[in-house]
């Protein structure tokens, strides 16, 4: 759930954005920042921040939401429900049409592994792959993730039927035979492995391609930045914690998340901490990774016909906020 569920969704962002009001962003009325975010233990940082207390040290009142439904928590950023969201790079893409001006304040992740096709039955040639019914998240990285996975066997988008499907959906419709093969993550994922079903790709073979991260309403972050700044300070901070107490953070986190054992656990997935996000983001190279990975789903939706309007990457992020 951490990408856009189907090519309607722009129209909805669009149509909330404008029966959404702006909310207050004097920072003196110290209105909590409302951040949404998924099951994905890239956004747990934040989780942990909270928990901590790092958040409250920093005196930055921040309201968390989990609402396990991506698509709709992206309609709700667009209608300024949430002033921030944690989301992958194509999602910070596809909700310009809504949100102009956007800032990632942070990158929390990359997803090497975390990512992972499956299959109801084992995938060794083209032959296997062609005719089959494929469920992917539309208009996000899941698509283009699906895509390389296809190049991999040498198969075209064409020869194949692609479904649009609910990560969380993925382990029962393969079970019922509704789909042969989808993509999906933890946790599940491991509900896909107990049913039975094949891994037969995974992100670790697109190295680069799916980032994720903190996102804020960019006249948020513009008015609120002190409180922003406070905000990614505490992520860090408490990333710094995690790394040096992996198993006391995953209980926490599975404890306040009614997450099963060992689901908080960062498996398949590269957590960026703060010389990571300088590296992604440094200002010294004409074009930072950053600055790549965007335009690359920036190409992508455009070719697609999901974008109006060609955004900057270069003006949705900077190391001016990080610590």
């Amino acid at each position: 759930m951490r990408t856009f569920r189907n090519c309607l969704m722009p129209l909805l962002l669009l149509l909330l954005a404008q029966c959404g009001s702006r909310p207050a962003t004097d920072a003196s009325t110290r209105r909590p920042l409302r951040i949404g975010i998924d099951l994905w233990a890239g956004y747990y940082p934040l989780v942990l921040a909270e928990e901590l207390g790092y958040l409250r040290e920093g005196n930055v009142n921040v309201e968390i939401s989990i609402p396990k439904n991506t698509s709709r928590m992206l309609a709700q950023f667009a209608a300024r429900d949430y002033d921030a969201v944690c989301v992958s790079c194509a999602d910070v893409i596809t909700v310009t049409r809504a949100v102009p001006e956007l800032r990632i304040a942070l990158l929390s992740d990359e997803s090497s592994g975390g990512d992972q096709v499956f299959s109801k039955t084992l995938i060794t040639s083209a032959a296997d792959l062609r005719g089959k019914r494929i469920a992917t998240n539309f208009g996000g990285f899941g698509e283009l993730l699906v895509q390389r996975f296809l190049a991999k066997h040498g198969v075209s988008v064409a020869e194949v039927t692609l479904v649009n499907t609910e990560a969380s959906d993925i382990p029962k419709r393969l079970a019922a035979g509704d789909i042969d093969l989808g993509h999906t993550w933890e946790p599940y994922a491991t509900e896909a492995q107990q049913l039975g079903m094949h891994k037969v790709f995974c992100s670790s073979e697109t190295p680069g391609l799916i980032l994720d991260g903190l996102v804020f309403d960019g006249e948020v972050a513009r008015q609120r930045e002190p409180e922003v700044q406070a905000v990614v300070k505490a992520w860090f901070r408490a990333l710094d914690w995690w790394h040096a107490h992996p198993s006391e953070g995953d209980l926490r986190l599975e404890k306040r998340l009614k997450l099963a054992p060992g689901q908080a656990r960062p498996s398949g997935i590269r957590l960026l901490d703060l010389a990571d996000n300088k590296t992604l983001m440094r200002s010294t190279d004409a074009v930072a990774p950053l600055q790549s990975c965007l335009q690359s789903y920036i190409d992508f939706f455009a070719a697609r016909g999901l974008l109006l309007k060609r955004p900057d990457p270069r003006t949705m992020f900077g190391i001016t906020i990080l610590p």
